[in-house]
């Protein structure tokens, strides 16, 4: 029991809009005492405020969950890294799986617990800044996509609707690899997707895009895709280990406060004044990471 609550079981979707959390000095150094020190550390490399909170936000988000669902001491929860390279805990007692995506304002995390599911998730914002126009994005990413994928985007005619279904093939490819841990490839055109209902909803998740690898459909994976506000849709991968997939209810995406993220933190670390003004002192973001 944590605190007299029961341990958190079943599916969890977690968001934090990290562009509008603007940490004060007292909030980033708490922030920054509540990660264990590789994360301090790693965070500390990015050079961007934006990558830096959407980071820090992730490995608040995982301590907070692992906390919750293992019923251990905030400051005594241990991660490792499993052989794909995925963060995993100390604990095999429970079994839980679960991944973490920044993309634009948002750092989401997609964890299944005690219900036999693996999953991975992704987010995308569709005003993605490439440096490029779309036609020259279009033929730089060509690889990425197959011929019925390309003819689906290339379908639409205005290049707003050909960006917004670009973004959310690849935001389908990337849950499907964060899931299976196997990572992007350079040609991801044996991994298509069929989208069936073209328009996504913030209110209703949508659920029957199909997976396709090598042109055969793949139905041991389930796809839930949502927007999280009209800039940025999410996908959630799930399957079981024994391939055989039931109905998967969809869990929508609850947005974390500030304090709502911190309302469990306990300090690991000591305080660091001066990380506190190296982060003070980063720019913004840079023009690739700008948002609408």
């Amino acid at each position: 029991m944590v605190g007299g609550v029961a341990p958190l079981r079943g599916s969890v979707r977690w968001a934090v809009n990290t562009r509008a959390w603007e940490p004060t000095e007292q909030e980033w150094l708490f922030a920054s005492r509540c990660v264990s020190l590789e994360d301090k550390e790693r965070i500390n490399k990015f050079a961007f405020k934006a990558d830096a909170k959407a980071s820090m936000a992730g490995s608040l988000m995982l301590r907070k969950l692992a906390h919750l669902a293992t019923a251990e001491p905030y400051d005594k929860i241990t991660f490792f890294r499993d052989k794909h390279g995925r963060p995993a805990i100390k604990d095999q007692t429970l079994e839980m799986d679960f991944n973490i995506s920044h993309q634009g304002n948002y750092t989401v995390l997609a964890a299944e617990i005690d219900n036999n599911l693996t999953v991975g998730v992704d987010i995308m914002h569709f005003k993605r800044r490439t440096g490029h126009s779309l036609q020259e994005f279009f033929r730089l990413m060509n690889k990425t996509c197959s011929v019925a994928e390309w003819n689906s985007i290339l379908s639409y005619s205005s290049d707003e609707k050909r960006a917004v279904m670009f973004f959310r093939h690849w935001c389908l490819k990337e849950s499907y690899c964060k899931g299976t841990g196997s990572g992007i490839r350079t040609d991801m055109r044996f991994i298509s997707f069929k989208i069936n209902t073209p328009n996504l909803s913030i209110e209703k998740p949508t659920t029957d895009s199909v997976l396709e690898l090598d042109g055969v459909p793949n139905l041991t994976w389930r796809f839930h895709e949502w927007l999280l506000d009209p800039l940025h849709c999410v996908s959630v991968a799930l399957t079981t280990p024994s391939k055989t997939i039931t109905n998967i209810q969809p869990v929508p995406f609850t947005t974390l406060s500030w304090s709502e993220l911190m309302t469990e933190a306990i300090p690991l670390l000591p305080p660091d004044a001066d990380y506190v003004q190296t982060f003070m002192r980063k720019d913004a973001s840079s023009r690739a990471h700008e948002r609408d």
